[in-house]
């Protein structure tokens, strides 16, 4: 069964269940950071925008923690790395969202384990197989980056609602 949400068409998990079916590892290279959750790729000669399955960044207005994230993205994946994908979904937006793998060691950790992004299923729906909270939860209780603040700074998902309902008040 194919479920959409949001901004986002998955697969249901039972779905997955029955078909045993995990989406194969594809190489890509990077060929830019555009946020720090999403990458231009090139994959089968083609480039394609890749969001990062199971994080959210800090919004562009959420600074300095937005340009953070953006810039350990870079350091982490920077253009002409290479990586090995695995989908996830794709949005409705067209880009592709997974996860990006080298050496056996997914692109998220350290991006979690810096506190630069949040983990966030609410996108997706379908992140218990990965180990994005416990990384977090690393992040949190050594107070980094987004965590350097009590309690962490505002979600990003509460900030898009919050400009989604004032957009939806204004005159």
């Amino acid at each position: 069964m194919t479920a959409c949400g949001l901004a986002v068409c998955s697969v249901s998990s039972s779905a997955l269940a029955q078909s045993s079916a995990v989406a194969p590892l594809q190489s890509v290279q990077v060929l830019a950071v555009n946020n720090g959750q999403e990458l231009l790729v090139e994959i089968e000669g083609q480039g394609r925008t890749l969001r990062l399955s199971c994080l959210q960044a800090p919004r562009p207005q959420q600074q300095p923690w937005a340009e953070q994230a953006t810039v350990a993205l870079v350091q982490e994946a920077p253009v002409g790395s290479r990586w090995q994908f695995q989908l996830r979904a794709r949005d409705v937006y067209g880009r592709l969202v997974g996860t990006l793998q080298r050496n056996g060691q997914d692109l998220a950790a350290p991006l979690l384990r810096q506190g630069r992004v949040f983990a966030y299923d609410g996108f997706l729906g379908r992140c218990d197989d990965l180990p994005y909270t416990r990384w977090q939860e690393e992040a949190e209780s050594q107070r980094l980056g987004v965590w350097s603040v009590p309690g962490g700074i505002s979600r990003p998902w509460d900030q898009r609602e919050q400009t989604a309902a004032a957009d939806r008040l204004a005159p």
